[in-house]
């Protein structure tokens, strides 16, 4: 008697998820590095050439947009695997890498509108190149890209201390999602208010810029925290990597800053050993959300005075450190509030 198989479950609609292998998400996290290295090289020609910059095609467009190509072509066979697969529309993509979708076509919109718009009405100069409307879908189509590996890690059965890759997956994706926003925000960029001689960090805008970079620095790794314990180097790899771009970027020799953040992030991981902060630890996770920006400011301001670079007095550069540490507890209760009690859920 010949038995006959059930048929396979139609993937798309009751089928086992199609999920990228670590190799795969690994390979997207380094081709979208290409991409932002050279959006930081961009960067970096921008502030060195300024107004002298006539044209479209330079040598960094065609870095950055051969990465993007790279990292869209990538993705896209991704895709044809599931569509081969029979998955069709945004499920052919694997899992998590809807953004990728449409951040694809996104980028790809900002780059012919960036090409028209220098066309018409020139080279930007100073923020104007940050905040033009075609560098912001730039910007949004990168965003969601590089997010792709950490979004499909999230989405993953993985458990929160898992073995293996996820957990790097997940943290150097945070890292490119770190350093794409630390790039729009380079004029706002707290760690480089000594090196960029910007002077003596005692106006409000630049102590304003240090509790915004606070606030940006700390937000990937509370995040990443939620789903996963952070595998030990995570937060130094962000930190360095990411203000390594930032310094190469604005101020080009400059050594302290990207080693500062090494060690600083260093610290961030020992702490995360030592607390083993979690949603079902609130205690310790509240004081490492205080803590992990303390081990950034603390060393940078106090450092900076230490060597004569500032002459904040005790009370403003201790005050503001202990002011980031203050946001990142308000960050932490964003990124895990309280249960609420069982009248909040009735209707």
């Amino acid at each position: 008697m010949t038995t006959v198989s059930p048929p396979l479950p139609q993937a798309g609609l009751s089928g086992a998820a199609y999920r990228a292998s670590t190799r795969q998400n690994l390979l997207t996290i380094a081709l979208g590095w290409w991409l932002l290295g050279g959006i930081f090289v961009d960067g970096w020609a921008h502030n060195q050439f300024g107004e002298s910059l006539e044209t479209f095609f330079t040598p960094w467009h065609a870095l950055f947009y051969s990465g993007f190509l790279a990292v869209a072509g990538w993705c896209l066979r991704l895709a044809s695997r599931g569509w081969r697969q029979g998955r069709r529309g945004l499920a052919a993509f694997p899992e998590g890498y809807h953004l990728a979708a449409l951040g694809v076509p996104l980028f790809g919109l900002g780059g012919l509108g960036d090409m028209g718009w220098h066309t018409a009405f020139g080279i930007e100069v100073g923020i104007e190149a940050l905040l033009s409307p075609t560098h912001l879908l730039l910007f949004a189509g990168a965003a969601l890209i590089v997010a792709s590996p950490l979004n499909a890690a999230w989405r993953s059965p993985a458990a929160r201390t898992a073995a293996g890759g996820v957990r790097w997956v997940a943290a150097l994706s945070g890292t490119s999602l770190l350093a794409a926003t630390a790039f729009m925000h380079m004029y706002l960029w707290g760690l480089m208010t000594v090196p960029q001689g910007l002077g003596w960090v005692q106006t409000r805008g630049e102590l304003s810029a240090i509790l915004l970079t606070a606030l940006i620095m700390t937000a990937p790794v509370l995040l990443i925290l939620r789903r996963f314990a952070l595998p030990f180097g995570a937060v130094t790899v962000m930190y360095f990597v990411t203000n390594l771009g930032m310094s190469f970027m604005l101020a080009p020799g400059e050594w302290r800053v990207p080693l500062l953040a090494a060690f600083s992030g260093l610290l961030a991981d020992a702490l995360h050993a030592v607390l083993r902060p979690g949603a079902v630890r609130v205690w310790p996770l509240r004081a490492f959300a205080f803590l992990l920006p303390l081990c950034v400011w603390v060393p940078y301001l106090g450092g900076a005075v230490r060597l004569g670079l500032s002459n904040l007095s005790l009370e403003l550069w201790l005050g503001v450190a202990v002011m980031t540490g203050l946001g990142g507890v308000a960050l932490s209760a964003l990124v895990f509030p309280a249960p609420l009690p069982p009248q909040a859920l009735e209707e």
